[in-house]
């Protein structure tokens, strides 16, 4: 039998390069990416002018990425010698990333005419912007330092290479095609609607956090938010720009509702903030908030109190401020889009509105996002909460009613309609019953 220990010998052992080879291997990347401070050092720390953040960013990213894989592939961070360069790199690479979408930001959308009473979000972008450009210089320079102790020669190119994107106000061809109309339209931006209600109300749920003072917010991360929530929050986001760009965008509902078009802008804001929020986060997670033997170093060079109120004050405040103009929007196109609409139906023949039935009705409910309300005489029952119909079908059973009446959305008592004449999905021995294929989401 074997044993542990044979196991053990087995396994091939471990190769170990020394780390003045390293030094080599890594040189042909790493020198370059040193070299990228030279275009650093050209901004001024009053003057973001004579430093394209966009190109510098990209560059950064792309060159800083390739370093840090290498770095932890020959597993850097656990090397005295190595693991200040390696963390060197994941900052600048970090910060770069967050400087990069809020250049973005910044010149595809004015997130101010979305926020028209927060008229300084384009100086508070700049003062955030300052505070990365000054961050990367600060890590450069120490780059520098720690390439020259590494003997890596720091190599620069003449010109850096542009990288830009579409300007707001930018010409562009004019729009002749248009999508095909589908009846369905109108349910599915009600279901958009309704899903961003939901997304929104999880962003303004951390809204208490923007109202504390600087020092308190280190109490927060990762307590009450943390890189996973704004990941899951961004992933909503992402999710619900997908949904709407599949089926409403360049569709003819958007001539006609053009809160739509603002509503999907406010959703891209969103998006780009909960992005740097996810990277600051995760930065400051990783590399200022767990110890290391470098921490304490690494916090002279990056604000600590300077990344939670990137996080906090900046992108979750007009995330929130954001969501809050959104739910104004939203709640407008929900009236906008209703169809108001009454019909009476007969209840579930032999077994009333038991959990089979309710349950059903909910879900159409629930498919189309509207209120929808169901009368027995002079009570009022809420048809999207299967408690409350479950109430009202032992109401129906004391008073002797065969027939309710259910008021809402014309979509949504349409599928009603539909749905009564099979007997809301059940046969009368309480069977589950076949429905039709225009009702297949009920499942």
């Amino acid at each position: 039998m074997t044993n542990s220990i044979t196991l053990l010998n087995a396994v091939k052992e471990q190769k170990v390069i020394s780390e003045d080879d390293f030094a080599k291997m890594l040189e042909p990347m790493a020198g370059p990416f040193v070299g990228l401070s030279v275009y650093i050092d050209k901004a001024e720390e009053n003057d973001l002018q004579t430093v394209n953040t966009m190109s510098l960013a990209a560059n950064v990213i792309k060159i800083s990425s390739d370093v840090e894989h290498m770095l932890d592939r020959f597993h850097a961070r656990n090397n005295r010698k190595w693991i200040w360069f390696r963390e060197l790199t994941a900052t600048i690479k970090n910060i770069a990333k967050a400087a990069f979408l809020l250049e973005e930001l910044k010149q595809n959308v004015g997130a101010e005419k979305l926020l028209p009473n927060e008229s300084d979000f384009s100086k508070k972008a700049e003062d955030i912007t300052r505070f990365f450009i000054n961050t990367l210089r600060v890590c450069f320079q120490e780059l520098k330092e720690e390439g020259l102790r590494l003997n890596i020669n720091s190599s620069n190119k003449e010109d850096l290479p542009r990288y830009r994107v579409r300007m707001r106000d930018e010409v562009i061809l004019p729009h002749t095609i248009e999508e095909m109309d589908e009846s369905d339209i109108s349910g599915m931006v009600t279901r958009i609607i309704q899903r961003y209600m939901e997304v929104a109300a999880k962003i303004s749920s951390l809204k208490n956090i923007t109202n504390l003072e600087s020092r308190e917010l280190v109490k927060h991360i990762p307590t009450n938010a943390n890189e996973s929530k704004f990941r899951q929050l961004g992933t909503d986001l992402h999710n619900l720009q997908s949904w709407y760009d599949s089926y409403v965008f360049n569709h003819l509902i958007e001539r006609e509702f053009p809160a739509l078009k603002t509503l999907r802008q406010i959703l891209f804001v969103q998006l780009n903030l909960s992005k740097i929020a996810t990277i600051l986060s995760h930065y400051y997670e990783r590399h200022l908030f767990i110890p290391s033997s470098v921490t304490a170093r690494l916090k002279k060079s990056v604000s600590s109190t300077g990344v939670l109120e990137a996080i906090f004050f900046f992108t979750l405040y007009y995330s929130i401020k954001l969501s809050e103009k959104g739910l104004e929007y939203a709640d407008s196109l929900s009236k906008s889009l209703l169809v108001p609409d009454t019909c009476e139906l007969p209840i579930p023949r032999k077994m009333g509105f038991h959990a089979r039935p309710a349950t059903k009705v909910v879900k159409v409910v629930q498919h189309y996002g509207t209120e929808v309300k169901m009368l027995v005489g002079d009570q009022s029952f809420n048809a999207g909460s299967v408690l409350e119909l479950l109430s009202a079908g032992g109401y129906i059973v004391t008073k002797g009613y065969d027939k309710v009446i259910f008021q809402g959305d014309k979509r949504t008592l349409d599928d009603l309609r539909l749905l009564a004449e099979y007997n809301y999905g059940e046969t009368e021995d309480g069977k589950a019953n076949q429905l039709p294929e225009a009702l297949s989401y009920l499942g």
